[in-house]
């Protein structure tokens, strides 16, 4: 075999692959071949290639599997009912379904805020999406246009003149992404002053309001115990 270019003189290299050989080579491939393991019963080669080419270039052992007939699960893992999204999921229902109860709300009301509080929590290393769904249930009762005569807004009850450099001139406290935001960052920056005493941190960001503490941390634990129980029901 010649190993050159005919137009370059220069070494070919090795043979590389194509959709359209890889097609040429199975179509060639003698029709009473036995089917090997894996492979599927009742796809012709020609329609495996034919899905062969028309999906995105794939490393040769994916090329392999499709052409057996076999899905590369690896990229679907997380979307097992048993996964941590689902075991989430079932968390965040069990969570608004208990509060819509205990205020008498509907769970469209305060699914929203529960999905906000968890996804504001998963960015932060300290706060727990619980902590946040019993502050806001403590400050607001979930209303997000709340506001207090010392200036709170919102879920959260952020006094903007206090906390005015965490937030952008155009943003609003009822607005629940912003508020929930400005909160856990209060929360954190609290938290940290007081060297990770979450009593002492809760006892500012509240102004030292009676019985507060106990009451988010009541509720914090409650919710927790909530979730933990919906999970526990797909183990």
């Amino acid at each position: 075999m010649n190993l050159h270019s005919t137009e370059t003189g220069r070494p070919a290299g090795r043979f590389k692959t194509t959709p359209a050989l890889l097609l040429a080579a199975i179509l060639m491939l003698p029709a009473s071949l036995p089917l090997q393991a894996g492979e599927v019963s009742g796809r012709s080669s020609a329609s495996i290639a034919e899905l062969a080419l028309h999906e995105r270039p794939a490393t040769s052992a994916s090329i392999r599997m499709k052409l057996h007939g076999i899905e590369d699960l690896r990229s679907k893992r997380n979307d097992s009912p048993l996964g941590s999204n689902s075991m989430d999921e079932l968390k965040k229902q069990a969570q608004a379904r208990y509060l819509a109860k205990k205020l008498k709300k509907d769970v469209a009301h305060v699914r929203p805020y529960v999905d906000l509080a968890w996804a504001e929590a998963s960015r932060r290393e300290f706060v727990d999406p619980e902590l946040l769904i019993a502050i806001i249930q403590k400050e607001s009762e979930f209303h997000p246009k709340a506001k207090s005569r010392y200036g709170a807004q919102g879920l959260m009850q952020v006094v903007r003149r206090w906390h005015h450099d965490k937030l952008h001139p155009s943003e609003s406290l009822y607005d629940p992404v912003v508020n929930i935001r400005v909160g856990a960052e209060v929360l954190e920056e609290y938290l940290a002053q007081a060297g990770g005493d979450m009593n002492r941190a809760l006892r500012k960001y509240s102004g030292n309001a009676r019985g507060y503490v106990n009451t988010v941390l009541k509720e914090t634990r409650a919710l927790a115990r909530i979730a933990e129980q919906a999970a526990s029901t797909q183990g």
